[in-house]
């Protein structure tokens, strides 16, 4: 793992020296320098600094994406094709038929069409039906839990239609009450971690949430709250096999980002990025995980980013509005 968390600091480091005076949120560069290190992405100062200048260029007048948003769109684009700013354009066609579609316009619109476009394809005529699942799929949800689901929800929803997951109305809700049932607190992190569950269609509902009480109870054991913040993160961790799974690890993890000066302050963030290293690390050099499993851990690999990304991203966009920007 270790591997991970020394390409992780690396970036980071690039990025504070460079571009510590264009961002106000420490975690912008945290949330950019993991794409790099969970993708093991080659970081390349300049051609990243095209691309976001790239999507500046590109981006209407007054547009959320012209902010210091662009820098973690950037990244995505960049972690998920091999000449990112050649879809750009593509991109924000992508964002453009999606707020046809009524999605509201914004940055969590804009993290939904780089995941449409990264898992469906740039072609409208093959896309758009994913849009319509995504849409109804988010209908759904705000139907079941109205005062819990958001724009921050929009990458998610993509992710589980680009993914061809079925019911997963249905299934999001017997996670949620079941969850409950064991002791999880109802709130967007449950509805959360019971989407991220649902994503992982071959493993039995019983299994899977006792996998993940398992793992609540283990965070504890370690030394690590049980926040519901973390509800996500124990769901990704549930797709360990339990006899692969080492907690201890993951809290060393996290206690060496806990010890880094620049990290310090930061300890939710670190702890969900202690567990996708773990995670992306098992994946690496596991061979115990099965294949189906494999794609299934993959897609929830990219579920807690999307989750994590549209969680900065907020933060971004209530400290631009406060500040009058």
């Amino acid at each position: 793992m270790q591997e991970y968390m020394l390409k992780y600091i690396q970036v980071y480091e690039e990025l504070r020296q460079k571009m510590k005076w264009k961002v106000t949120d420490n975690k912008i560069l945290m949330t950019i320098a993991s794409f790099y290190a969970m993708n093991q992405k080659p970081f390349q100062m300049e051609s990243y600094q095209l691309i976001a200048e790239e999507i500046k260029r590109h981006a209407r007048a007054f547009s959320s994406i012209k902010s210091e948003s662009r820098y973690i769109a950037a990244a995505m684009l960049d972690v998920g094709f091999e000449q990112a700013e050649k879809q750009i354009p593509a991109w924000f066609a992508a964002y453009d038929e999606l707020v046809s579609a009524k999605f509201r316009k914004g940055i969590f619109t804009y993290i939904a069409a780089a995941v449409l476009i990264k898992n469906s394809g740039s072609d409208p005529t093959e896309y758009r039906p994913i849009i319509t699942k995504a849409k109804e799929i988010y209908e759904g949800m705000k139907k079941e839990h109205f005062f819990l689901t958001f724009s921050e929800d929009y990458p998610l929803a993509m992710l589980l239609a680009a993914t061809q997951t079925d019911h997963v109305i249905e299934s999001n809700e017997r996670f949620y009450d079941a969850l409950n049932r064991n002791g999880f607190r109802k709130g967007n992190h449950l509805q959360m971690l019971s989407h991220i569950l649902t994503l992982a269609q071959e493993e039995s509902a019983e299994a899977l949430v006792s996998r993940t009480t398992q793992v609540f109870d283990q965070f504890k054991e370690v030394g690590i709250k049980q926040k519901t913040l973390y509800y996500p993160v124990m769901g990704m961790l549930a797709m360990i096999p339990p006899a692969e799974l080492d907690m201890q690890e993951v809290y060393q993890a996290y206690e060496q980002l806990n010890q880094t000066k620049p990290f310090k302050w930061q300890k939710d963030l670190n702890a969900t990025l202690a567990a996708s290293f773990y995670v992306k690390d098992k994946l690496e050099h596991s061979t115990f995980i099965e294949s189906s499993l494999f794609t299934t851990i993959e897609t929830i690999l990219q579920a807690q980013q999307a989750a994590m990304t549209a969680t900065i991203a907020a933060a971004v966009v209530t400290t631009n509005s406060n500040s009058g920007s």
